[in-house]
């Protein structure tokens, strides 16, 4: 009855030729019968011998090449030395998943998880323990058969690859695709992902000798299933989404891993094709993939660096435009990688190191400048995926800092500045497009900022997928280094992935250059209320360790404005009209130049999915009517003695200007002092002067410095 059951579902699925353990669908009868090395395999199947075929077959593919794995058991020695602690870790993993134990930790698992699960019998692979699908997802994605591999490569045992075999057969035979698993086991986006780690985890085992032609077979023909499932479709969805590029890179690995197939070459062509135009319409020209976050940009990013990599070693040409944009996507990584090597949590993103992937990225393009911002020689993983020669050319390869420090990604619209390439560099964000799609926050206009190795004012992160309470307070716009108006958020939430109203920017200018950055966007969310709300931020970056915030309200009747710090932890204290880290030492302070009101709320920090801790949030606000605006300056007092005051500006007939008019202020340094003036509203000026301390200055936003009596004017924005 089962198999009747199974046998009518696959036919019901269009997979007719891969029905797995069926002797009249055999693997043998889809090869090209004169592929070169299958000269045995044909004999013996004119013979009609269809055992020696089967065992012939299962010899040649124990000795081709690997497409991936380039370490063999003589490498183990090495890799137990200097990889000692991830060896281990290999190892106790593999203990784990062989007990059926899982917790899921790889630093690139997109749903990690603090909470392990065991199963006391067989496997559910539809099990969902948690509540959370996302966990249903992980488990089926399999990335932890590599460390079965990995510990049957270090320990030669065969209980490992006994526990694969099992597994894999488990998961074959229980797992039929159907509507019910295309929403689980069979998702799209997890059939794509698990080719990656099915091929590798195989070229492990592949010697071993409980890999028999029977297992062979059904392994093959479930990849070939695979194949059929991932290329009888290319929706509008996964053509701009990173599903279609997790999808297509696995259609394009199975196509190189089983070549012998009749159908391997449409389904490469068809792979590459596709890819190209996933390329097309997702990265942008600033190499950044348009969902608006780091986290799912860099599993897009792995998946095309696979592509590019096997293409190099198949000899195959891609089109220029998957290549390009691979490339670009590595320095869109550099642009925004913190000084502790991370990427940022902007929108959905986990607080992840960077360096294993620009590894990757450095070898397959041998370019120094991505390899400055790795790992000097391969890491653990890369250390399996290349061969001595590579690595060695790899590891003679100089590094080379990047020739650029402060990026604006004018597409994706992200202002990252750095005072140098150091690891005790300062570096702070400005986010200034609402551009991305569920994968994206409601963070118009954050501000984030490292230094000292530490994260001082961050993004909250992302938590959970789940629509609930917490998925809404990890996107929220309050829960960000953000501005509200009467404490409404700018965007506003509908379900786990889309909002009823989404916050719009305009008037976005940036200008970076060698001592300063500069800044500016207005977010039009509040013209949504009945008394409509302009608000605009203004972001100076004093390089290399002062920054000025100064964010206006333009409205008619009397509203509360608010500004949000939002911080790691709970080492923050209130001070003078400011607020203050309270570590030991290496201190920030957030100086309001103007009264406010100052409160210290709850709030919760997520570095990675699943895991969240208590912290805390500074919100400066203020009761206005009308105009309102915050001055407020950030410092290390340890590093930077500074004074400030505000001054007066008049117009050119000497009338004193109210704060909505014009605003100044001036920051004196022991060996410097500058002058900023901001013009809220020049438009009764034919010719924009201002008086600043008796000096005529033209422009909206004017920086003026004195160092040793020689005066300097800028005009950040005519």
């Amino acid at each position: 009855m089962k198999i009747t059951l199974f046998f009518c579902l696959v036919v019901m699925y269009s997979f007719p030729y891969y029905i797995v353990g069926q002797e009249e669908t055999s693997i043998l009868r889809n090869i090209h019968s004169n592929y070169p090395g299958l000269e045995k395999v044909q004999r013996a199947l004119d013979e009609k011998d269809q055992k020696s075929a089967k065992t012939a077959f299962l010899n040649y593919f124990q000795q081709k090449e690997n497409l991936y794995i380039k370490v063999s058991a003589e490498d183990t020695q090495k890799l137990k030395k200097e990889f000692l602690q991830d060896a281990e870790r290999s190892l106790a993993t593999a203990d784990e998943i062989s007990n059926r134990y899982f917790l899921f930790r790889y630093p690139w698992d997109m749903e990690k998880t603090n909470i392990p699960f065991q199963f006391k019998k067989e496997i559910d692979w539809e099990a969902n323990p948690f509540g959370d699908p996302e966990w249903t997802f992980m488990l089926n994605r399999h990335r932890y058969w590599q460390d079965l591999g990995k510990a049957y490569l270090l320990t030669g045992k065969e209980k490992y690859a006994k526990t694969f075999i099992k597994q894999v057969t488990h998961w074959i035979t229980n797992n039929p695709i159907s509507e019910k698993t295309k929403q689980s086991s069979w998702r799209r986006i997890e059939a794509g992902i698990r080719t990656e780690n099915w091929i590798k985890s195989y070229e492990y085992f592949k010697g071993s000798k409980h890999i028999t032609p029977e297992f062979l077979q059904m392994f093959l023909n479930s990849l070939a299933q695979h194949a059929e499932y991932l290329n009888e479709d290319f929706s509008k969805f996964s053509q701009t989404s990173n599903w279609g590029v997790l999808e297509f890179q696995g259609l394009f690995q199975i196509a190189l891993f089983i070549p012998e197939f009749k159908q391997a070459e449409t389904w490469r062509k068809n792979a590459i094709k596709n890819l190209a135009r996933t390329a097309k319409y997702q990265i942008l020209e600033d190499g950044t993939q348009w969902e608006q976050s780091p986290m799912y940009h860099n599993e897009v990013f792995h998946s095309f660096l696979n592509v590019v990599l096997l293409s190099q070693r198949k000899a195959i040409e891609l089109p220029k435009i998957i290549t390009k944009k691979t490339r670009a996507m590595a320095f869109a990584n550099i642009a925004w990688q913190k000084p502790n090597y991370h990427q940022p949590l902007l929108g959905d993103s986990d607080d992840t190191d960077l360096r294993d992937l620009l590894t990757t990225a450095g070898i397959v393009f041998m370019n120094p400048t991505i390899k400055s911002r790795a790992f000097p020689e391969a890491d653990y993983e890369n250390e399996f995926l290349f061969d001595k020669q590579i690595k060695t050319a790899s590891k003679n390869l100089e590094g080379q800092v990047p020739d650029f420090l402060s990026v604006f990604h004018e597409n994706s619209g992200d202002l990252y500045s750095r005072s140098s390439w150091e690891e005790d560099a300062f570096y702070s964000s400005l986010h200034l497009k609402r551009l991305g799609g569920g994968h994206a926050h409601d963070d118009l206009l954050h501000f984030s900022l490292f230094a000292f190795g530490r994260d001082y004012l961050i993004d909250p992160g992302r938590f959970t997928y789940l629509d609930n309470k917490w998925r809404q307070y990890f996107k929220d716009s309050r829960s960000h280094n953000t501005l509200a108006v009467d404490g409404k958020p700018n965007s506003m939430y509908a379900t786990a992935w889309s909002n009823v109203f989404d916050a719009k920017e305009e008037g976005v200018f940036t200008r970076t250059e060698k001592d300063f950055d500069y800044a500016e966007a207005i977010n039009t969310a509040y013209m949504r209320l009945e008394d409509p709300v302009i608000i605009q931020r203004r972001m100076l970056y004093l390089k290399p360790d002062v920054w000025l915030l100064v964010d206006s309200f333009e409205a008619g009747k009397n509203h509360t404005y608010s500004q949000f710090f939002n911080f790691p932890n709970k080492k923050v204290i209130v001070g003078n009209n400011s607020v203050t880290t309270s570590y030991e030492e290496k201190n920030l302070v957030i100086q309001s130049l103007k009264p406010v009101n100052i409160s210290l709320q709850d709030a919760w920090f997520s570095s990675e999915y699943n895991l969240k801790k208590e912290s805390l949030k500074a919100e400066f606000s203020i009761e206005k009517e009308g105009f309102g605006s915050f001055i407020s300056l950030l410092y290390f007092p340890e590093r930077s003695i500074v004074s400030f005051k505000k001054i007066p500006v008049y117009n050119r007939q000497d009338k004193l200007l109210l704060d909505e008019e014009a605003e100044a202020l001036k920051l004196s340094f022991p060996d410097k002092e500058y002058t900023l003036l901001v013009a809220h509203d020049a438009s009764d000026e034919l010719t924009h002067f201002f008086y600043v301390e008796g000096e005529a200055l033209l422009g909206k936003v004017v920086l003026v410095e004195i160092n040793d009596n020689t005066r300097k004017v800028i005009v950040l924005k005519p």
